[in-house]
């Protein structure tokens, strides 16, 4: 690294849930920058914090955490409805901000933080760490390569038939919907094998089953690119026949992943005139790189991987899809790429 002087990093959010403030802790630690503090309101959490790595500053009030002036970034891992106040507030308080996935819930409230953040001169980006999986890697090499030729249609599916939890990811008003889960990574997923812009969003939405919880039953999320490409993102808790988890056709060839943990990707493709199907092992994935970026970005100025501009446009779909619903029509995607 072209510096002696660490940066200090700190999380917000250290819940049991998947322990991800640990698994952040950790990652940060791996790719040089020191972790110094952790904020929980819950103070079982903070002091899990604190074991968890001995020596550490711990908060149970966010201001005080931010008033902390040697303290360089945050990572905030918090329920999605406190994310664009929360990234205010460190933006303000002059520290680089990192937001799990989704960055929030409501696309204006996006576009204020990524011009807060240029305002102030800080990095603001979003833990879209997904790009490294091993699946989405292999289908970037499989396109560098040429071998799938031009990317007309795309779709993504999730889902079963299965009772949601009873939990905050279930409420609407504080996750924002069942899409702004496993969707924002399939909307990051979509803009980085679909180039261009998107023309138009349709969405559906059914409410039919679990009336005992907030979130959607079903969502679906029809894209148009100004390309001509259409990508179809399924999101359900009622579907009791499942599909491939991702279908990509290209003018060249097609890859189909039943799941995306699977280890191998098939191949439809074409060799002296012959049809053929073969199964591509996965590469190795490498979620490493995500803060391993972070450290490269803040210690030596090279270029953020995941930009706030990029997550900004994932919220945009998120809600355009919802607001479309309700709508009963195609709307256009605010605040797309120029």
């Amino acid at each position: 690294m072209s510096t002696t002087v660490k940066l200090r990093s700190a999380v917000i959010g250290y819940g049991g849930a998947f322990n991800m403030g640990k698994h952040h802790a950790s990652k940060m630690i791996e790719s040089g920058i020191e972790f110094v503090a952790a904020c929980d309101l819950d103070p079982a959490r903070a002091a899990q914090a604190e074991q968890d790595f001995p020596g550490i500053r711990t908060f149970t009030n966010v201001s005080e955490l931010l008033a902390q002036p040697d303290i360089d970034l945050v990572t905030v891992i918090t329920p999605h409805n406190t994310h664009a106040p929360l990234a205010e507030q460190i933006l303000h308080s002059g520290k680089h901000c990192i937001l799990e996935k989704p960055m929030c819930i409501h696309a204006e409230d996006a576009d204020k933080l990524v011009k807060l953040a240029a305002s102030k001169g800080l990095m603001l980006s979003v833990f879209h760490n997904r790009r490294w999986d091993a699946w989405y890697l292999t289908v970037k090499d499989l396109m560098d390569r040429d071998l799938i030729g031009d990317i007309f249609h795309v779709e993504m599916y999730m889902g079963g038939y299965n009772k949601p939890g009873n939990w905050w990811r279930s409420s609407k008003e504080i996750s924002g919907g069942m899409f702004y889960d496993w969707g924002a990574h399939y909307i990051d997923y979509l803009l980085g094998i679909v180039p261009g812009k998107v023309q138009s969003v349709r969405g559906y939405i059914h409410n039919r089953v679990w009336h005992d919880v907030t979130n959607e039953d079903h969502i679906e999320s029809h894209i148009q690119f100004e390309s001509g490409a259409v990508a179809h993102i399924e999101m359900s808790s009622i579907a009791r026949a499942g599909k491939a988890m991702i279908r990509i056709l290209g003018t060249k060839g097609a890859i189909v992943a039943p799941s995306l943990w699977e280890g191998h990707l098939t191949l439809h493709t074409e060799v002296n005139g012959l049809n053929i199907e073969t199964k591509v092992p996965c590469l190795k994935d490498n979620h490493d790189a995500y803060y391993n970026n972070i450290a490269d970005h803040l210690y030596n100025g090279a270029e953020l991987v995941v930009k706030p501009e990029e997550a900004r446009r994932v919220i945009a779909i998120l809600e355009t899809s919802e607001l479309s619903a309700k709508a009963g029509k195609e709307l256009e995607l605010p605040y797309e790429i120029n």
